[in-house]
């Protein structure tokens, strides 16, 4: 069974968005050297690398190739956001508030996935990445 169309569009991007926000908490924490936020986004980019993960082996299982990221663009992404810090006079703030940016759009694109017809193991694949995403928009804003 291959995911066509809508479906495949929509699965797609939260593989992607779930790599890209990975990659956002990766170059936060590098950014932000030993400070305790920094262990706090290198948790949750090595837990969204592991639902990427999950998710790629569901699509795979379904006959689908699994979106890659983009590496020209993450790295433009991460060094963009790497230079909004340096910049700005609160530096913690500024690399919060862009994770933030990327927890809204997962979730966005999850909620559009899950109202898909989608197999029941994709489902739950889904359902995990989506608590992980909720869970990571609150442990942000009781940051900020």
């Amino acid at each position: 069974m291959l995911l066509r169309d809508e479906r495949q569009m929509s699965v797609n991007a939260v593989e992607r968005l779930c790599f890209e926000t990975a990659g956002h908490y990766e170059a936060a924490a590098s950014e932000l050297g030993e400070d305790h936020l920094a262990h706090v986004f290198s948790a949750l980019a090595d837990e969204r690398q592991r639902l990427a993960g999950d998710l790629a082996v569901q699509i795979r299982a379904l006959d689908d190739l699994p979106q890659q990221p983009d590496p020209d663009r993450e790295a433009m992404s991460h060094m963009l956001s790497g230079i909004k810090a340096l910049l700005s006079r609160d530096m913690r703030g500024t690399l919060v508030a862009d994770c933030e940016r990327g927890e809204e759009a997962l979730l966005s694109a999850l909620h559009a996935a899950l109202r898909q017809d989608l197999p029941e193991e994709m489902q739950e694949v889904l359902r995990r990445i989506l608590a992980h995403a909720e869970s990571a928009q609150r442990e942000l804003s009781a940051i900020h």
